[in-house]
């Protein structure tokens, strides 16, 4: 059989002719036994010194031939591939370099056989990530003065207020980039004048101050802090407790770690960050992501409502009863619409509370299970404790609320309880040592407030708000464990309590040292000369006085400061990234990546999976807050292989690491379990050995086969012409002698570009034109014979020396001694 049907009859289908030499029984044999056993190899040691997986190994990278050069092949391992002067990268010949990275025993260490991205680097990536935070120069002073604020800006109640304090309204101003020296003026040497002017014109009038100015800046400071409009309740908004907050962290420029934020805060976050760029009912409709999250918010779903009805309800408002909304017997789109009411507020209807506060918080109640929309919904029917019982999902939801377990109470102590009321000293809930009663029987009292008990704001309002954070696990843990603390030594026993404390009021208690805590919280507040209240940095100041051991004694842990506004400074400070993770919570997440990443098969499956999605953003530096789903799929479907692929295109090396872990474009369903000292290994043995047995019967078709594997990744000539099987392969088909090969090597390259392009060994149909003019040259200048030479083998393994290694140097290198 000739050259050319010889080479044809392989190509038409290779993964069967592959199959077929992995039929074979010898080869089988060693595959299983690769298989079997190359996972279990820790050291560079057991590798080289298990003969049949080294050999195995080796000839799957074309060494075959170096196999007896341990101690060489040693060196090659030794040095990796990381340094760019390692042994394996000053080495011409490059199958080293490859043979380094597949076994990569210098950066994965133990691990080098088993090694994938997904199963290595994003955990490691992770912690990584988690360490990063307060490790930046100006954290401490961000986390200070954000403390600060969010201690303070609720007294603020006018512009008055906000000037009088100047480290508040420092902060306040400079969230918004605006810097008070900026506009101090002879007449007015501080610039408040001119902030003053600003703030009480407010931005309603398009002639107010701020609006005239063509720098919006101050605009936008008189729009979030608008006491015109807001009166004393401007700082209890969203847009400044949070907002303001967010602001002054991006202008610190501080790179902040908020954890894997799960999806409810990510979108909470996506909404925030931009609903105030909103003008329009079009314009939400065209943003996906808002569109779904305000629809969501009130019970509607994106996927099933039409953007045209949408529209149509939208537009109409709801001042007129006929409006569409109005017209339905489904109140939601009423609700909604009267949040985003661009028929009546035009433009500024996103600035509004309803758009900014409310609806975020309809949203965590309509996703917490939706469990807080349904409490919403039916609590103010109960107006006694029967009623309250009787309803499986409301007595269960409010219990939770504050840290309980309906199912684990008796039902009968659970009357009790809320029959006793809190007003007297001597009541059930009063007198039992776990706290956690009191705050419950207290919101649900009544004992003291009969059927209106379930429409005061400790149900309605403070009730839904400690579901939620009872969804963070740490706050859900402090809740059901800090009523147990009746001593400072307690505390400080109970290290989860402790650090979910501190961090609060932002302190580390990892770094601070437990003799530290207990002094400062032994000294108490009550003096000015108290430990806490010496310090300028007013952060254990601000934890001692809610953990005020000193004055309330066995009481402390049942104090509001310490039951409801220590999770709510928590959770604020995680929102904000500063809270460093609680090893715990760090060690949680991370064993459920390990257990799950495996099983990922598809972009589908991570991408529906948001726990280890938001898990492998973050371990690249990415806020699943800031992603859309949208942007992420689209740089995992364009992969790294292309130049012009998203991810390489973004100019963000964040984004190629994160694709090349989660590489599915490439490695398919097995992207999170391959390994390349495995699958890839095994397949290039295959390919080795077909070659091989193909030039066992013709030189030429060996020379064909290895020269269309090699092709796709040859970028010059050099290249070709370093390598002799590949160089032997173009004289052939350009009909030159192989004396050719003696001539000056830059001659060579000249005469190759004059007559082939180098693009074309890229291109499958070129290629295949132009290794059938070789199969039909070689033919013709070796017509086939029964006996084939070994000329193809001699130029595809060659002597080492032929690689810029002398025999006399590996003789040397074999018989070092380690």
């Amino acid at each position: 059989m000739n050259t050319y049907t010889s080479y044809s009859l392989i190509m038409r289908d290779i993964a069967k002719s592959i199959d077929r030499v992995g039929r074979d029984p010898i080869v089988s044999r060693d595959t299983e036994y690769y298989m079997a056993n190359i996972g279990k190899v820790s050291s560079i040691d057991e590798f080289v010194n298990d003969y049949r997986l080294f050999s195995y190994a080796m000839k799957a990278h074309g060494l075959e031939d170096m196999t007896y050069a341990k101690a060489f092949m040693v060196k090659v391992l030794e040095g990796g591939v990381t340094d760019p002067d390692s042994f394996a990268n000053r080495l011409s010949d490059k199958r080293y370099v490859e043979f380094a990275k597949t076994f990569d025993f210098k950066r994965n260490g133990a691990e080098a056989t088993t090694y994938n991205r997904a199963q290595a680097d994003v955990p490691k990536n992770f912690i990584y990530q988690t360490e990063l935070t307060t490790g930046q120069a100006n954290y401490a002073y961000v986390e200070e003065e954000t403390s600060y604020f969010l201690e303070n800006i609720g007294n603020v109640k006018s512009v008055d207020d906000l000037l009088g304090d100047a480290r508040l309204l420092r902060y306040a101003l400079t969230a918004s980039n605006i810097y008070l020296g900026d506009y101090a003026t002879e007449q007015d040497p501080t610039g408040k004048d001119h902030v003053r002017a600003m703030l009480e014109g407010g931005v309603a009038d398009p002639q107010s101050p701020a609006n005239k100015l063509g720098d919006k800046r101050f605009a936008n400071f008189v729009s979030v802090f608008n006491f015109v409009e807001y009166g004393a309740d401007s700082t209890s908004r969203l847009a400044v407790q949070m907002g303001t907050p967010q602001s002054f962290i991006q202008e610190s420029e501080l790179v902040l770690f908020k954890g894997v934020s799960d999806t409810q805060r990510a979108e909470v976050a996506y909404f925030t960050a931009n609903i105030g760029k909103v003008a329009t009912a079009g314009q939400l409709i065209s943003d996906k992501r808002l569109l779904t999250f305000a629809l969501a918010a009130y019970g509607l779903d994106a996927r099933t409502e039409p953007p045209e009805r949408v529209l149509q309800m939208l537009t109409g408002g709801v001042s007129d009863p006929q409006s569409p909304a109005n017209q339905l017997s489904d109140k939601r789109y009423a609700a909604f619409v009267s949040a985003f009411n661009f028929a009546e507020h035009g433009a500024a209807a996103t600035s509004r509370d309803e758009a900014t506060q409310l609806t975020p918080k309809r949203y965590l109640e309509q996703q917490a299970d939706p469990e807080s929309a349904y409490f919403r919904a039916n609590i103010s029917t109960v107006k006694s404790v029967g009623d309250l019982l009787r309803n499986e999902r409301l007595i269960t939801y409010a219990m939770k609320a504050y840290g309980l377990d309906a199912k684990a109470e008796n039902r009968v102590l659970v009357r009790d309880m809320l029959l006793g009321g809190v007003t007297d000293p001597n009541s059930p809930a009063n007198q039992s040592s776990d706290k956690r009663w009191a705050a419950f029987v207290s919101a649900f009292d009544f004992a003291q407030h009969g059927a209106d008990a379930t429409s005061r704001a400790a149900v309605t309002e403070a009730t839904p708000r400690l579901y939620v954070e009872n969804l963070d696990p740490e706050t859900a843990y402090f809740r059901a464990n800090i009523g147990k603390v009746t001593t400072v030594d307690k505390l400080l026993a109970d290290t989860r309590l402790l650090t979910y404390a501190t961090a609060a009021y932002g302190l580390d208690a990892s770094t601070q040292g437990k003799d530290t805590i207990r002094k400062m919280l032994v000294g108490g507040v009550d003096s000015p000369t108290s430990p806490a209240n010496l310090l300028d940095d007013k952060s254990y100041a601000r934890f001692v006085a809610a953990f005020d051991f000193k004055t309330h004694g066995v009481n402390t842990t049942s104090q509001a400061a310490v039951l409801e506004a220590t999770p709510t400074r928590y959770d604020t400070m995680r929102d904000l990234g500063l809270v460093k993770l609680p090893a715990a919570y760090v060690k949680a997440e991370t064993d459920y990546y390990k257990a799950n990443v495996g099983k990922l098969e598809s972009i589908d499956d991570l991408m529906a999976d948001k726990r280890l999605l938001n898990y492998a953003l973050v371990s690249y530096g990415f806020d699943p807050a800031d992603q859309s789903p949208a942007k992420i799929r689209q740089m995992l479907e364009g992969g790294v292989k292309e130049e012009d692929s998203p991810a390489k295109k973004s100019g963000d090396s964040r984004w190629v690491a994160f694709v090349s872990a989660f590489n599915f474009v490439e490695h398919g369903e097995e992207t999170t379990t391959f390994s390349l000292a495995l699958k890839p290994t095994i397949d290039k043995f295959m390919r080795q050995t077909l070659e091989e047995n193909a030039g066992n019967t013709n030189e030429g078709v060996r020379l064909a086969l290895y020269f269309e594997r090699k092709a796709p990744k040859i970028s010059n000539f050099y290249e070709v012409l370093a390598d002799p099987a590949l160089a032997k392969v173009a004289r052939t088909v350009l009909s030159l002698p192989d004396s050719f090969a003696n001539a000056d090597l830059d001659r060579q390259v000249k005469l190759f570009e004059s007559r082939l392009d180098i693009q074309d060994f890229s291109e499958p149909d070129k290629l295949a034109k132009f290794l059938t003019r070789f199969t039909s040259m070689w033919e013709i200048g070796n017509p086939s014979a029964p006996t084939a030479a070994s000329l193809a083998a001699s130029l595809i393994a060659p002597s080492p020396a032929g690689y810029g290694v002398s025999a006399d140097t590996l003789f040397a290198i074999q018989n070092l001694r380690r």
